[in-house]
């Protein structure tokens, strides 16, 4: 059980660190140490959320953080977390 905390841990700190860029299921299997099914699982399992809803949140979170506390462009936020676009974000 503990390894496969670990292995979750690792894929949000590989979240964290890539946030800006893209981050894919092999990606975040790399981080895991298992294969992409059983690393969505895992995250899944343990996050209650899929990789993708986990990015989406944190992208969100973070971008209000910055607009609020920094005064930033919306453009400029939405580009700079990771959103392919303002329609996107």
């Amino acid at each position: 059980m503990t390894q496969q905390i670990e292995a979750v841990q690792r894929m949000q700190d590989y979240i964290e660190q890539n946030l800006a860029g893209e981050i894919t299921p092999a990606g975040l299997a790399r981080a895991a140490l298992f294969s992409p099914w059983y690393a969505y699982r895992l995250f899944r399992r343990h996050t209650g959320l899929t990789p993708a809803d986990y990015i989406r949140r944190l992208r969100l979170s973070r971008s209000a953080l910055r607009l609020r506390d920094e005064g930033c462009r919306i453009t400029d936020v939405a580009f700079e977390l990771g959103f392919g676009s303002v329609d996107g974000y």
